[in-house]
């Protein structure tokens, strides 16, 4: 924390200036310069904190990992009675808050009067509301960007801040708080509590504002310069004096901007700058000197030169300069001695005390008020021996004046009299004879018992000030509509860029940098505030800063009028808010694409509270409803709905706020009588603070009318179904009929034949010649094939129409069985058969038994004439699907007569070749399409075929 005293020359300065009024009435040509030692303490104290660094005064050590001693701890109750007592003190707020409760764990019962609430209240979880509802919107921000600074200034561990804001009091009325905080941390680094200690500095505000009016009504020319004569100080009876503007005399030398005219005896005149420095005394000119001002006018002033020292340091720090104009004077003093019985008047009811001494430190003259300070009659202060009044810490006071210097004490004073101690300040100065000599001395007493309390608040008010204004974000204006004049601070110029200390301006120069848009607005606010329309004006406005780019500012500023009610002047502050303008735009503009986008959704959505009622509805669900925005006061839910439905809806809203969401599928009717089918859906959403549904209802009019559409098509499918497996039951009972017809009609001619013709080979051998007899075994084996033909035609037949009965097969044994078979009716032939183990399927055992024994049975055959055959049986992956594979190196086949292979009737090779009807393949195809399977060839002419089939995805 950071302390400084520059408020104290402020001060003091205000007092001198006291002083100089009232030498000007008691004694024209000798009081009227016991400003000027004043003076020089006030600028010795101001050059000496600018020149020194700022001291920080170190934080108070941590004790917590301090040894402790071997003294017992406090009790619980001992420890209970101090927190009472000091939070029974009623100069202090004293309390720590709980941010995670939002409530305080301890705070003074002395709140409850200042906010109106029972201290109990603010204990309560969420109880925080109570106070931070008091404090003004701008104040809350400020506290808030003040804690966020300190945080990142303080990473780690407790955080202690300065905090001033109002707080509206129980009648309504703004109080200033300051408030000391600490924020402490977990150990996860979040901010879980504050402690913290406020005081009301209400009336030291006030008083710092009527400080700060008095310093700038201060009408003689003030200067200071440094050890080397350049201006430090430049106030505005300076400026009027000389002409010269406040910015441009600082820094210059004294003698460029105060010019005076030679003397009678045509030597020049100037300040005695140089022997002020030396001596380290104050001087002043025993008669008025003519200055020139920076127009050329000569004006008679009266100077006087002091001394800036600090105590304790003989060295001087720079002089102070103090010019009265004495056009006003010498009028005034013309007339003084007309006026002296108005003197004795103004003297007697002035509210200090007034008192003259001689060198020997008699009393010669007192006034009513040093009488009734003292309660001693007039008669038996004059001629009273100061020593026998005062006591010793006064005297020193009443000696510098005596030896041509100011004096002054201020402090208690112990009567030796009556014994009674008051607090009183004491000014003096010489009194000079027409040759200069020390005659006596004047003395001013004010007694200030009544005001030590209110100083002591104003000098705290004074510092507290000039750090919040090194603090603040806000820079400060001064304006006068009478001149025009416009003051800008250093905070301000800051904000805009500009890299000067403060600013010294005209309104028309401030408007000439606001935007164009902004100037009408900017002025009619003005106008209206300086004509009493409103309480304080306040504005949101662009400005061009250092580099031609606008910032966003806002300003505040209240006016000060006159008896009459007229402003004469306004205050203000004014801070950036282009990150919260830009804020606001970005915001606005989603808030305005949100709303675009909820406007153009192709779906009815409204916003419902927890009663029904409704809060939006957008376009599309005005369209499909007839109800516009302007309905929505007198519109629930429930009147969207049609009735038969509307007990449903409303058991899902209740358990949409329940659950979060809720689903029905309801008709939503017009006003016109119209009835729509919709897709209802409430979701839980939270706006403003409170619990809502968002119901957006979707038109599945296209979605019924196709269920409509898919149901009318079912039924034509069943119809047609039905018709179709009639007219299969009745190809399925011809199929059967033929095939009673092949297996009984056909069979008989056969049979006949077969007969006749085996009687007549037989019986008739001796008449036939062997010509004929090879005719009769054609003829044999022709029936032989047609019956066999017969029957694979039957197997076909009774192929495609048994029932599927599948089960687990070990399609290795099976294999292996029907390659025995084939072995046992052939053992001459060597063949070579591989299969592959544990192949297991599900599927029909007699069907897949037709199926192996034709693919099996075909490799054996076309193997015939290989004198090294080999058999194959294996599977394999293909993706998902189990591929067997029968692969032989017999006699194969042309691909592109592969689409023939699996077609009754079909063959690749001639009876004289391999035998067969044809019928085989044809009858495997058909057996594994009943499995859901496919089957396909592979092969090359006089280098084997490969037959693959997979039988489907059908699962246990």
């Amino acid at each position: 924390m950071k302390t400084s005293v520059s408020s104290y020359p402020v001060i003091a300065l205000g007092l001198a200036w006291g002083l100089w009024l009232i030498a000007q009435f008691v004694a024209p040509g000798t009081m009227a310069w016991a400003l000027v030692p004043a003076l020089a303490s006030v600028w010795a104290v101001r050059a000496a904190r600018r020149q020194a660094p700022t001291v920080d005064t170190p934080a108070p050590p941590d004790h917590t990992d301090a040894p402790t001693d071997n003294k017992r701890p406090p009790s619980p109750d001992t420890l209970a009675r101090d927190v009472e007592e000091a939070l029974a003190c009623r100069g202090h707020i004293l309390y720590r808050l709980d941010l995670k409760r939002q409530a305080y764990d301890y705070i003074s019962p002395v709140i409850g009067n200042l906010i109106g609430h029972a201290p109990s209240s603010l204990i309560e979880d969420g109880g925080w509301v109570h106070l931070r509802s008091r404090i003004p919107p701008g104040d809350t921000e400020l506290i808030r960007e003040r804690t966020r600074q300190a945080l990142e200034a303080s990473p780690a561990g407790p955080c202690d801040i300065e905090l001033e804001y109002r707080i509206q009091d129980a009648r309504g009325q703004m109080r200033w708080l300051r408030d000391s905080v600490r924020l402490m941390r977990d150990d996860a680094g979040r901010v879980c509590h504050t402690t913290g200690a406020a005081i009301e500095i209400t009336e030291t505000k006030a008083a710092e504002e009527r400080l700060r009016v008095t310093l700038r009504a201060i009408g003689d020319a003030v200067m200071a310069t440094d050890t080397a004569g350049r201006i430090t100080l430049f106030n505005p009876g300076a400026a009027t004096l000389t002409g010269w503007q406040e910015d441009e005399a600082l820094g210059r030398p004294i003698d460029e901007v105060l010019v005076f005219a030679p003397n009678a005896d045509k030597h020049p005149v100037a300040l005695p700058i140089d022997a002020v420095l030396k001596t380290g005394t104050a001087m002043r000119s025993p008669e008025a000197m003519i200055l020139i001002d920076r127009h050329g006018q000569r004006i008679p002033v009266l100077d006087s030169t002091a001394p800036i020292q600090m105590a304790g340091d003989p060295a001087p720090l720079g002089a102070v300069i103090v010019l009265h104009d004495e056009r006003a004077s010498s009028e005034s003093l013309r007339r003084l001695n007309e006026s002296e019985a108005r003197y004795r008047t103004l003297v007697e009811s002035s509210p200090v005390g007034i008192f003259h001494f001689d060198r020997k430190q008699h009393i010669t003259f007192v006034n009513t008020r040093f009488s009734d300070i003292l309660e001693r009659p007039h008669e038996q202060l004059v001629g009273l021996d100061l020593h026998t009044l005062a006591d010793a810490a006064v005297l020193p006071a009443v000696r510098a004046a005596l030896e041509g210097h100011q004096g002054r004490y201020e402090g208690p004073y112990h009567d030796p009299q009556s014994g009674r101690e008051i607090r009183f300040s004491i000014r003096t100065a010489p009194v000079f004879d027409a040759a200069g000599e020390v005659v006596g001395g004047v003395g001013i007493v004010e007694d200030n018992t009544a005001k030590y309390d209110a100083e002591r608040k104003l000098r705290e008010s004074e510092t507290r000030y000039a750090l919040a204004m090194r603090g603040t974000n806000e820079g400060l204006w001064d304006w006068n509509p009478l001149t025009m004049e416009l003051f800008l601070s250093s905070r301000l110029m800051a904000l805009l860029g500009e890299a000067a200390e403060s600013l010294r301006t005209t309104s028309d120069a401030w408007l000439a940098r606001m935007h164009p848009d902004d100037r009408d607005v900017y002025y009619l606010r003005m106008v209206a505030h300086l004509k009493g329309e409103t309480q304080h004006f306040e504005l949101e406005f662009r400005m061009a800063t250092h580099d031609g780019s606008y910032r966003w500012f806002r300003s505040r500023g209240i006016a000060q009028r006159d008896e009459s009610g007229n402003a004469y002047r306004m205050v203000g502050s004014m801070g950036d808010i282009t990150a919260r303008k830009r804020a606001e735009m970005q915001l606005t503009n989603e808030l305005a694409f949100s709303r675009t986008l909820v406007d153009s959704l192709p779906v009815g959505l409204c916003v419902a509270r927890r009663d029904g009622s409704l809060t939006l509805l957008n376009p599309y669900f005005s369209r499909l409803t007839g109800h516009t925005a302007d309905d929505l006061d007198r519109l629930s839910v429930a009147d969207l709905i049609i009735a038969e439905d509307r007990p449903v809806i409303l058991q899902r809203l209740e358990r949409a706020f329940d659950e979060g969401a809720a689903w029905a599928e309801t008709q939503v009717e017009a006003r016109d009588g119209r009835r729509l089918p919709v897709s209802f859906l409430a979701r839980r959403v939270t706006l403003h603070d409170i619990d809502q549904l968002l119901c957006i209802a979707t038109d599945i009019s296209e979605r019924k009318n196709a269920e409509l559409q898919m149901r009318n098509l079912n039924r034509e499918l069943e119809i047609r179904v039905t018709d179709r497996t009639a007219q299969l039951a009745a190809a399925v009972k011809e199929l059967e009929t033929f095939s009673y017809s092949v297996s009984h009609d056909l069979r008989s001619p056969l049979r006949a034949i077969d007969g006749y013709a085996r009687i007549i080979r037989d019986d008739y051998h001796e008449a036939f010649t062997p010509e004929a007899h090879k005719l009769f075994e054609r003829m044999l084996a022709a029936v032989s094939r047609m019956s066999e033909l017969i029957d694979d035609l039957l197997e076909l037949s009774r192929v495609s129409r048994r029932p599927l009965n599948r089960k687990s097969i070990d399609l290795s044994h099976m294999a292996g069985q029907v390659v025995g078979a084939l072995a046992q009716n052939q053992p001459q032939r060597q063949v070579e058969v591989h299969i592959a183990p544990d192949m297991t399927v599900f599927a029909d055992a007699k069907l897949l038994q037709i199926a192996v024994e034709n693919l099996l049975g075909n490799a054996w055959k076309f193997t015939a004439k290989r004198p090294q055959a080999e058999i194959r049986f294996f599977t394999a992956k293909a993706g998902p699907e189990t591929v067997f594979c029968v692969e032989d190196n017999g006699a194969g086949f042309d691909m592109r007569y592969a689409d023939k292979l699996f077609g009754p009737f079909q063959r690749l090779h001639t009876d004289r070749d391999f035998e067969g009807t044809g019928i085989g393949l044809a009858t495997v195809s058909r057996i594994i399409q009943r499995h859901g399977g496919r089957v396909w060839a592979e092969g090359e002419i006089d280098r084997g075929a490969r037959f693959y089939f997979t039988l489907g995805s059908i699962d246990k």
